[in-house]
């Protein structure tokens, strides 16, 4: 049961004193989610809710002070790339784009935090450990060659959510169909805020920019995948604040790492986990 009742994105930071405002107290629901069971996964679990719940913070408070703006959530490989020539623009969210070789940008923690490449670093008080599931540590036996232990990054943003160059724009041939994109925090109209997510792992395999594509309607193919590295489930944030660690049920969400670039999967227009990405993808 969600024990967040339906808010704007302003939420309960808006309503606090300034000095509060980084403090937020876990909800019932995002302690039981991960308190539920005595099973040593957890402990990665409540890790992994905990970095959700301060980026979904980070996220929130960009908003609250830019005039109820998102953060931008710009595709690197398209149109400009990371910068995004807007108004009140500048880098995305996070810039870079992460594969399984052994270039600088899958371990580059400055495409993270620094204000040239990143809106939400300041936010996040510089922190690194915020972008990456602790059980999501998958590396190629390349990078495992170099001694790496994990890639930077295996969070992603709804590519619905936020500003910015998006695959499907005009001029732009990538084939992927446009659809709404929410921008200010008063765009979530179906579904309302605490039903949109915002911030999910994504499949190791997936994972390359800082955008995760969805489609708001029922599918027989996807590109890009959610993580489900808690045995078969996978941290989400929501546009109103609040995290789950939420449980995938069909076979297209739980696929393998295979240590390479997927390409189009095919699924079931029934698949439960891609019509609950559907219905909690924004649409006007």
């Amino acid at each position: 049961m969600n024990t967040n009742p339906p808010t704007d994105i302003k939420s309960l930071f808006a309503q606090r004193p300034i000095h509060d405002r980084g403090s937020r107290a876990f909800t019932l629901t995002e302690l039981l989610v991960v308190l539920a069971s005595t099973q040593p996964g957890n402990i990665k679990a409540f890790q992994c809710l905990n970095n959700m719940r301060q980026l979904a913070q980070a996220w929130t408070l960009y908003a609250e002070d830019n005039h109820d703006r998102l953060a931008i959530n710009s595709d690197p490989r398209v149109g400009g790339g990371w910068s995004y020539p807007d108004p009140g623009g500048g880098p995305s969210w996070i810039t870079g784009v992460l594969d399984w070789t052994t270039q600088q940008a899958n371990t580059n923690t400055s495409y993270l935090t620094k204000d040239k490449y990143s809106l939400l670093g300041n936010y996040l008080g510089r922190s690194t450990n915020v972008f990456a599931c602790p059980a999501e540590n998958f590396i190629s036996p390349a990078q495992r060659a170099l001694g790496w232990s994990a890639r930077c990054r295996s969070v992603a943003m709804n590519a619905a959510v936020g500003d910015g160059y998006k695959y499907g724009e005009p001029g732009n041939p990538f084939g992927w169909t446009s659809w709404y994109v929410a921008k200010k925090s008063t765009d979530f109209h179906s579904p309302g805020p605490s039903s949109v997510w915002v911030f999910t792992d994504e499949h190791p395999d997936s994972i390359d920019d800082c955008l995760m594509y969805t489609a708001n309607y029922a599918t027989t193919s996807i590109i890009e995948l959610p993580g489900s590295q808690h045995e078969g489930a996978g941290g989400v944030t929501f546009a109103d604040g609040h995290s789950e660690i939420h449980k995938w049920h069909g076979t297209v969400a739980r696929q393998p790492v295979k240590f390479m670039v997927r390409q189009l999967i095919a699924c079931p227009i029934t698949d439960p986990d891609m019509l609950w990405l559907a219905q909690h993808t924004p649409q006007n």
